[in-house]
């Protein structure tokens, strides 16, 4: 993957998604997340890509899903909503919430849209990153999460 190609992705997705920056809401929960130029960043992060690669998307996959991000979140369910695993000892994160849309390439494959929003204090919900599955695996893998997270939703 030459970085030079993501890095063009990347801009011409900004260009694409700048009049979509600011609040999108979820319909299923309600809940409002943000969308920012640094979320753009971060779903678009070698990480992210690197992900995605693993599970079988190619680069270009990525960014015809992450283009999608209004859709995809407002249709999305939550799966599973923690702590910060990763750093619990930051006070400022209140909870990673992980949210599944499930889409269609334009060339016909399927994938499993993962979407995690982190929650903090000081800038309240913010879209954080997605991740693209095979159609099925992130259901099968979070399957019975969806009953927690709206349970642990409720109890906020």
């Amino acid at each position: 993957m030459k970085v030079g190609y993501a890095n063009r992705k990347r801009e011409e997705l900004f260009q694409k998604l700048k009049t979509t920056l600011g609040k999108i809401v979820n319909k299923s929960t309600g809940i409002e997340a943000n969308f920012s130029k640094k979320s753009l960043d971060k779903m678009t992060s070698a990480k992210s890509l690197e992900k995605s690669k693993n599970n079988g998307f190619t680069l270009d996959e990525h960014f015809e899903f992450a283009e999608q991000i209004k859709t995809l979140y407002e249709n999305a369910i939550l799966i599973a909503a923690h702590g910060n695993l990763k750093n619990p000892a930051d006070p400022n994160v209140v909870s990673m919430k992980r949210f599944l849309a499930q889409s269609k390439l334009k060339n016909g494959k399927n994938a499993d849209i993962l979407i995690t929003v982190k929650e903090s204090i000081a800038n309240g919900h913010r879209i954080y990153s997605i991740e693209l599955d095979e159609i099925n695996k992130a259901s099968e893998r979070f399957q019975g999460l969806s009953d927690v997270a709206v349970n642990s939703e409720q109890g906020n």
